[in-house]
């Protein structure tokens, strides 16, 4: 079992997570890009839009054992036709932190099970944020981010066969 966490098995963790979830229609990785793109094509966001804002990590640890607590924010949006109708603004903003909050019970709920892997018992509630989300252009995108911090093994291990001045250890 392979405990280590990355970029990519959080990436597909959301994006499988999207996909199950029936009140979200699309998902976006930790790409401006594609964003840019969903958002400027002919029919724009349709739905509600699971997306990765930021990925960042920090270690900490000791001789025998490094943890990295990598902290993830994703948010909840959805595209709003009026960005001056105020009260639809607000009441897609609440619409869209009850959906991440469901995305967070889901986190939670499989960070319980022990078949999970990177994710059992990694997920701590205590240390989740979220903080509303207005992006004011053309576009009117709206919603919630959150944040949450996982903790993970991370060895700090060398292998031989990855540096040519290392002959063994």
């Amino acid at each position: 079992m392979d405990e280590r966490l990355d970029y990519n098995k959080v990436k597909t963790y959301l994006e499988s997570l999207a996909s199950y979830c029936t009140e979200i229609d699309n998902f976006v990785g930790y790409n401006e890009q594609e964003l840019h793109d969903k958002l400027n094509t002919k029919r724009g966001i349709q739905g509600k839009l699971l997306t990765i804002f930021k990925y960042e990590g920090v270690l900490n640890g000791n001789d025998q054992r490094t943890l990295a607590g990598r902290v993830i924010h994703f948010g909840i949006v959805q595209s709003i036709s009026k960005a001056d109708d105020y009260a639809l603004e607000s009441s897609t903003i609440a619409d869209c932190e009850r959906v991440g909050f469901k995305v967070l019970s889901r986190i939670y709920y499989d960070s319980k099970k022990p078949d999970s892997q990177w994710l059992y018992k990694n997920f701590d509630q205590n240390n989740v944020e979220f903080n509303e989300i207005r992006l004011k252009s053309s576009l009117g995108l709206v919603g919630m981010e959150f944040s949450l911090t996982l903790k993970t093994k991370q060895p700090l291990t060398i292998d031989v066969n990855d540096w040519s001045d290392i002959d063994s250890l």
